[in-house]
Order: C-alpha cells, then structure tokens, then sequence
C-alpha cells in the first residue's frame, strides 16, 4: 500500500519557511570570531617562541664572552710561565700581576654561577683552583714541565668542553 502524500493543508505536515534573517551573521560571527582567537594564539605562541631563542641567544652570548675573558685572565698568568726571575722585586710584581689576573678570572666565574649550568660551573671552579695553584708556584723557579701547568692546560680544554656543551657547539669528531 503507498502511503498518503501529505497535502499543504494537513496540519501534522511540517512547516518549513525562511531562515531567520539574524542566523547568517550570527553563524558568520561566530566564525569569525573563532578565527580571531585561533590567529591570536597562534602569533602569541610563535612570539613566545621568538624571545625564548632571543633570550638563549643573549645568554650563550654572555656565556661566551665570560669564557673569552677568562681566557684573558689566564693568558696574563701563563705568559709569566717561562720567565725565570731572580730579582725579588720582579718576582714580587709577578705574584701581583698573577694574583690581579687570578682577582679578575673570580670574577668571570661568579658570573658564569649565576649563568651556567651545573657542569659549567664546576669546570670553571676546577680551572680557577689550578690556576690559584699556578699562582702560588710563583715563589719558586718557574718550571713548565711540572704537573701544576699540564693540569692548568687539562683544566682549561675541560672547560672550554663544557662551554661548548653549554651553548650548544657541536665537537668535533675525527673520522675513525
């Protein structure tokens, strides 16, 4: 049997009549709105993004040029390695000279406390304590052969390892 088609004038048929003139732009609001917020965030987390290498960038710089000074520091008290002093007032500007540069390397590594990580730190501290050793040698004749400078020399590619770990320097590897 074929079921009745509904007449315009049954009342159970449905009545359908045009769209509320107020739903498109509510629809197209919404939208829009929607879009709004999803560029926001999007440009908030690529600034984020942005000053965070920024500020990465800023601390493996300062990084660097606390290494680069501490390098200066300990170029002033090595350069005094093959000079033998006998005079005691040249000895004695010596030991001033070196325990200035020494004054100033403390300096770098206080900063490096405040900047580096825990590695870097400690390699700093290693590199000032055999420096400090080298330093108080200096009352004696100036050997580079001894222990006290390959350890100074040890120290100081140890701790240009761990700055380069701490910047993210890729080493170097030789071929095998």
């Amino acid at each position: 049997m074929i079921s009745p088609v509904p007449s315009a004038l049954d009342p159970a048929a449905p009545v359908t009549g045009p769209a509320p003139w107020w739903g498109v732009p509510v629809i197209a609001g919404a939208f829009l709105l929607a879009g709004a917020v999803l560029a926001l965030l999007a440009i908030a987390l690529s600034d984020r993004r942005k000053l965070n290498r920024e500020d990465r960038r800023r601390w493996d710089r300062e990084i660097r040029d606390t290494y680069l000074e501490i390098t200066r520091h300990l170029a002033r008290i090595t350069a005094f390695r093959y000079q033998v002093l006998t005079d005691e007032d040249e000895r004695q500007l010596r030991y001033q000279a070196g325990a200035y540069a020494l004054a100033g390397m403390r300096e770098q590594v206080a900063m490096l406390e405040v900047i580096g990580t825990p590695a870097l730190i400690a390699k700093a501290h290693e590199l000032e304590d055999r420096t400090g050793v080298v330093v108080s040698l200096w009352h004696e004749l100036i050997n580079p052969g001894k222990p006290e400078y390959r350890a100074l020399h040890t120290a100081r590619n140890e701790f240009l390892d761990a700055v380069k770990d701490s910047i993210r320097v890729e080493q170097y590897q030789p071929r095998t």
